[in-house]
C-alpha cells in the first residue's frame, strides 16, 4: 500500500493502471510494425506512432476508470468484468474513429485501427484474467490483528474486510483482558485469545501489523505486550489514524477532543488559501461567461416545464457559521415547501419536476453557484453548505458537527464523491466523517482528486436525488 494525502491507496491499482497503459501503447506500436509498408497503413515516424498511442491510452483508460475497472474494492464476477471491458473497448473504438476523423494527426486509420483494437482487446482480457487470479488466489496479504473486541474494534474490522482485494487480511481479534465481552465482533472475525497470548498468536500467524482498537486505556491497555512486539519490529498502530487512512473518513462517536487538538492536520496555509481564492475567482468568471448559452437554454426549459422562477435561492450556513444565500436552477415545484418547513430531498422525490430530474442527475442545477464562488462565499471544493434549519438540529445530535464550518463550503466535496447522499441523521453523521477527513487533510492534490471523481459521478449520473 502507498499513502497519498493521508490515505491508503492500493499499489495493485497503480500497477494495474501502468501495465494496461503499456499494453495499449504496445498494441498501437505493434500494429504499426506488423503493417509497416502495406497498403492502408499511414506513413508516419515511430515517434508519431507513440504519440498517437499515448492519446489512445489516455482515452481508453479514462473509459476504464469511469467503468470502475480500477476500483479494486469492488468485487466483480467474470461476466461483469468481461462486460465492462467490452464496453470500454467499444467506447474506445468509437472514440478513436472520431479522433481520427476530427484530428487526423492523432488518429489511427485503416488496417492499423482494426489491428490495434484487436491486439489491445485480447491482451487486456488476458491480463485482467491473470491479474484477477493473482490478487484473489496468489498475492500475499498484509495480515492484521486487532487488539480489542468492542464496538470500535468491530468498526475497524469491517473496514479491513472490505479491502481484502487490496491486500489486507483480518486474522482476528485479541481481547484486552480475559474478561472482555466479545459479542461486538462475533460476525466480523474470530477472537483468538486475550492479551496474555498476544505474543504466541503474532508468531503463529506471522502478523506484521497490530491495530489497537481500545477506547478505554485504564486497566485494559496491554502496554507490556505491545511494547515487546514493537521493539521486535512489529507495527503497532492506534486505531484512529489507521482507520482514517483505510476509509478516508474520521469516526466521531469514539474520539475524544484530544484527537482534533493534538493530531497533525487542520492547519491551513494562508498563502495556499489566497492562491486558491484567486484561482477560484478566475475559473468561476470564465465558466460563467462560457456557460451563458447553456443557462439561457436551461431557463427556457424550466419555464416551459413548470410555473415558477428559473433561479431558486436558499439560505445556507457558510464559513464560521455565517449565513449565505446560494443559487440553484429550480428543480422542484414552486410549492415544494408550501408549509414553510425545510424538508430533506428523498429518492424519487415527487416534488421534482421533469426537467428538474435531468438537472439534478447531471448536477446542472448547481451551476449558478459559480456566482457564489465569484463572491467568495463558496469554493469549488469543500463541505457542502447545509440549511440553517438542519444545522441547528444536527449540531445538537452529532458531535463535532460545527467543525465543518471552519472552512469555506464548496460546490463539491470529499463527502459528495465518497458518500451518495444524506437524508437522515445517521447519513449526515457518516457524511460528516468524510468532511472532517477533508478539513484535516486539505491540499491542492486532494482538491484535484475530488474534482476528478466529481467529473466521473456527473458523467455517470450517480448519487442524485
Amino acid at each position: 500500500m502507498i499513502i497519498v494525502e493521508n490515505r491508503f491507496f492500493s499499489l495493485r491499482s497503480v500497477v494495474c493502471f501502468l501495465v494496461e497503459g503499456g499494453i495499449i501503447i504496445f498494441s498501437v506500436v505493434a500494429s504499426f510494425i506488423l503493417l509497416h509498408g502495406r497498403a492502408g497503413t499511414p506513413v508516419v515516424s515511430m515517434g508519431d506512432v507513440v504519440a498517437r498511442g499515448l492519446v489512445i491510452t489516455f482515452f481508453c483508460q479514462a473509459c476504464m476508470y469511469f467503468l470502475d475497472l480500477y476500483d479494486l474494492k469492488l468485487s466483480q464476477t467474470w461476466d461483469e468484468m468481461l462486460f465492462a471491458l467490452t464496453i470500454a473497448v467499444g467506447f474506445v473504438c468509437v472514440g478513436i474513429g472520431l479522433l481520427s476523423y476530427a484530428i487526423p494527426k492523432f488518429g489511427v486509420a485503416g488496417k492499423m485501427y482494426y489491428l490495434s483494437i484487436l491486439i489491445a482487446s485480447i491482451l487486456l482480457l488476458i491480463w485482467r484474467l491473470l491479474f484477477e487470479i493473482y490478487i484473489t488466489r496468489i498475492a500475499p496479504h498484509e495480515t492484521i490483528l486487532i487488539v480489542g473486541t468492542g464496538e470500535v474494534a468491530r468498526l475497524v474490522g469491517e473496514e479491513v474486510k472490505k479491502r481484502r482485494r487490496l491486500g489486507f487480511r483480518l486474522v482476528g481479534f485479541i481481547g484486552a483482558s480475559a474478561t472482555t465481552d466479545n459479542s461486538s465482533v462475533g460476525e466480523v472475525g474470530k477472537v483468538l485469545g486475550d492479551h496474555t497470548q498476544m505474543d504466541s498468536i503474532v508468531e503463529k500467524y506471522g502478523i506484521r501489523k497490530i491495530v489497537v482498537a481500545i477506547t478505554e486505556r485504564r486497566g485494559e491497555y496491554p502496554v507490556k505486550e505491545m511494547l515487546a512486539l514493537r521493539v521486535r519490529g512489529r507495527q503497532v498502530l492506534e486505531w484512529p489514524g489507521f482507520f482514517e487512512k483505510l476509509s478516508g473518513r474520521i469516526p466521531i462517536d469514539s474520539l475524544s477532543p484530544s484527537f482534533f487538538i493534538f493530531n497533525d492536520g487542520f492547519r491551513k496555509s494562508r498563502i495556499l488559501l489566497f492562491l486558491r481564492r484567486i484561482a477560484s475567482t478566475i475559473v468561476a468568471a470564465l465558466a460563467l461567461i462560457l456557460l451563458l448559452p447553456l443557462f439561457l437554454v436551461i431557463a427556457i426549459l424550466i419555464k416551459l416545464d413548470s410555473p415558477g422562477p428559473v433561479i431558486y435561492s436558499q439560505a445556507r450556513v457558510g464559513q464560521n457559521g455565517k449565513l449565505i444565500r446560494i443559487y440553484k436552477c429550480r428543480s422542484m415545484r414552486k410549492d415544494a415547501e408550501q408549509n414553510g418547513g425545510a424538508i430533506w430531498a428523498v429518492k424519487d422525490d415527487p416534488r421534482i419536476t421533469r426537467i428538474g430530474r435531468f438537472l439534478r442527475k447531471t448536477r446542472i442545477d448547481e451551476l449558478p453557484q459559480l456566482f457564489n464562488v465569484l463572491l467568495g462565499e463558496l469554493d469549488f471544493v469543500g463541505p457542502r453548505p447545509e440549511r440553517p434549519e438542519f444545522v441547528e438540529k444536527l449540531q445538537n445530535l452529532i458531535p463535532y458537527y460545527s467543525l465543518r464550518h471552519t472552512v469555506k463550503p464548496g460546490i463539491t466535496g470529499w463527502a459528495q464523491v465518497m458518500f451518495d447522499y444524506s437524508g437522515t441523521i445517521e447519513e449526515s453523521k457518516e457524511k460528516l466523517q468524510y468532511d472532517l477527513f477533508y478539513i484535516k487533510n486539505m491540499s491542492v492534490k486532494l482538491d484535484l482528486l475530488i474534482l476528478f471523481h466529481t467529473l466521473k459521478i456527473v458523467l455517470l449520473g450517480r448519487g442524485a436525488r
